[in-house]
């Protein structure tokens, strides 16, 4: 089996949602190249993921009928980043986690005057990560690719239909991260999905779709763990943004389980309370998926990133991803983990 895992942990500060001028004119912050090529696996990050992970599902006969991805970024303060991973490489059908890609990019458009936050729009960001609405997210991806809903198109429509649906894939392309196929909103299902959507879904020919469709909806979203961490280390290191709007990005995605319950047995429920760590993340729950993606940042500067996409049926609703997440903080940070906590 392939294997692969990857830890990132961020900075949040608390700061207005609409970005400083000053801020957007800085732009991102400097620094090597994150891709999982570049990053250097750790031996002791892996042998520990591995083993951790067989642990794990030797004790769990329902997580042992599920497909496991993981990625982990280790994001010390000196600079001298690791990784490791589960079958980080494997793309997975994503549900609600993509919304944060979605976030990143409308704070992108922002930056780069395509788009303005206006109240109403910020509503329906927050709409979006902090409930997961999925009607938030339809308005949300329509504003960044100038596109909306209706009925099928004809082949000249069509084609420039699916040129803007990709914007923001190919906004992720020039960050460097290139196994992210982000190009549909989420939906609810019950009439939703209809028109030129439902046209865009069923089209066999777009290229990075989730493989091994067998139809009708052969365009479907696919990310995978090693991107997808990749990704949230350029937020968590402001990146992806000027460390203004980076900060602004994390704060949206702000979790505490202890005011979110139903976080209990996701990254946020396994990170202990009282030691120093904040955490950001965003999760998705469809199905037979269950997942979360993740920044963990401890008050040194010592940061975190983990994802975890599982898939299968029957579906997985367990402590898996809670109990991952305080093995590996214990392991990646045990001076701090020692100290106690909540």
């Amino acid at each position: 089996m392939a294997r692969g895992l990857l830890l990132v942990v961020a900075l949040a500060v608390g700061v207005p949602w609409l970005a400083a001028a000053a801020g957007a004119e800085a732009g991102p912050s400097e620094g090597p190249d994150l891709s999982p090529e570049a990053v250097p696996i750790s031996e002791a990050h892996q042998a520990f993921l591995t083993a951790t992970i067989e642990e794990l599902l030797a004790g769990d006969a329902a997580l042992r009928r599920q497909e496991l991805h993981v990625a982990l970024y280790d994001l010390p303060v000196d600079g001298s980043y690791t990784r490791a991973h589960w079958r980080g490489d494997v793309p997975v059908y994503p549900a609600s986690v993509v919304k944060f890609v979605y976030l990143m990019a409308a704070y992108a458009w922002r930056d780069e005057g395509r788009l303005e936050i206006d109240p109403a729009f910020d509503r329906q960001l927050e709409a979006m990560i902090r409930v997961s609405s999925n009607k938030a997210t339809q308005v949300v991806l329509r504003r960044l690719t100038e596109t909306a809903e209706g009925p099928a198109l004809d082949d000249e429509e069509y084609a420039a239909f699916l040129e803007r649906r990709h914007r923001v894939k190919r906004w992720l392309e020039g960050l460097g991260v290139d196994d992210l196929h982000t190009v549909h909103p989420t939906y609810d299902g019950g009439g939703d999905i209809h028109g030129r959507d439902l046209q865009f879904l069923q089209d066999k020919d777009v290229p990075g779709a989730l493989p091994g469709q067998k139809g009708p909806l052969f365009n479907r979203q696919a990310m995978t763990a090693d991107d997808t961490a990749q990704l949230l280390a350029l937020l968590a290191l402001d990146r992806s943004h000027s460390p203004e709007t980076s900060a602004e990005v994390r704060e949206r995605m702000r979790r505490d389980a202890r005011k979110q319950p139903k976080l209990e047995k996701k990254i946020a429920g396994g990170t202990p309370r009282g030691i120093g760590l904040e955490v950001f993340s965003k999760g998705g729950t469809w199905g037979p998926i269950w997942a979360d993606a993740g920044i963990v940042r401890h008050a040194s500067g010592h940061q975190l990133v983990l994802v975890a996409f599982l898939r299968g049926e029957p579906a997985y609703r367990g402590t898996f991803i809670a109990d991952l997440t305080g093995r590996v903080l214990q392991h990646v940070l045990p001076e701090v983990y020692a100290t106690g906590g909540e």
